[in-house]
């Protein structure tokens, strides 16, 4: 039976403004394995750079186990028109593309990445604002 498994990134929702969701696969090691399937991962600062040879890679995600704990450079998996797209989106003033969740499903990892378009400060506070009033 293939139980599902979802890591949320709970910070990207109060910040950013999410345009576009994409799937993806990602490349990783027999401890980070382990590890993320017990929640041994922080997703909370990472993001996605996208290098000039065209791979994407996550950036700033802490992988904890109880002999390494590095902030490796993880590959993610994705159709190059995909990266195409995303590269010259993320190339406009306030997009950025951020790790939303990471779903494990038995033998698979995934990766849902979005491209996501930074809050402003007024904007943060009329979402609050709208969220008690509106109960």
């Amino acid at each position: 039976m293939n139980k599902k498994k979802i890591i949320y990134n709970k910070y990207i929702k109060k910040h950013y403004i999410i345009k576009q969701k994409f799937k993806t696969g990602i490349v990783l090691k027999g401890w980070e394995v382990k590890s993320i399937f017990i929640n041994n991962i922080d997703i909370k600062n990472s993001y996605i750079k996208i290098n000039k040879k065209k791979e994407i890679y996550l950036i700033n995600s802490n992988i904890f186990n109880n002999f390494k704990n590095k902030k490796r450079h993880i590959k993610l998996l994705l159709k190059k028109k995909e990266i195409k797209y995303l590269y010259n989106k993320s190339l406009n003033k306030g997009y950025t593309i951020m790790l939303l969740s990471i779903i494990i499903k038995k033998p698979w990892y995934k990766c849902i990445i979005a491209l996501c378009k930074g809050l402003k400060l007024y904007n943060k506070k009329d979402k609050i604002k709208y969220k008690t009033w509106n109960i």
